[in-house]
């Protein structure tokens, strides 16, 4: 079944989208991961695309290699967020609400020794 992220543009704006919905910073493997929910999506591109967001300050990438989303990136992938297709946004939405469930679930989770 062919994907329906036509370009990179898409992509960008796919990124985009999950950033402005994860709970806090993420890595670039989740990152990945809650991409790839489209066919047409490969890691060349998706890898190129998240450098590009970072290198136009759409991103942060910190010091421990977690990746942040600006003003700037929220902003204009507000805008552009309805250009995605609507079955590619739901597939992301399932993904976003299993994985913000997990970062709930550890951050409840404390344990100390003494």
């Amino acid at each position: 079944m062919p994907g329906f992220i036509q370009d990179k543009l898409e992509i960008k704006f796919l990124i985009l989208y999950i950033a402005a919905r994860v709970e806090e910073p993420v890595p670039f493997d989740t990152i990945l991961d809650l991409t790839l929910c489209d066919d047409a999506i490969d890691y060349f591109d998706f890898s190129e695309c998240l450098a590009d967001l970072v290198r136009t300050e759409h991103l942060t990438l910190d010091s421990s290699g977690l990746y942040t989303l600006t003003d700037k990136g929220r902003r204009n992938g507000a805008a552009c967020e309805s250009s995605l297709p609507y079955s590619v946004r739901q597939r992301c939405d399932r993904n976003l609400a299993e994985w913000n469930r997990t970062l709930r679930r550890r951050r409840q989770v404390r344990a100390t020794t003494e």
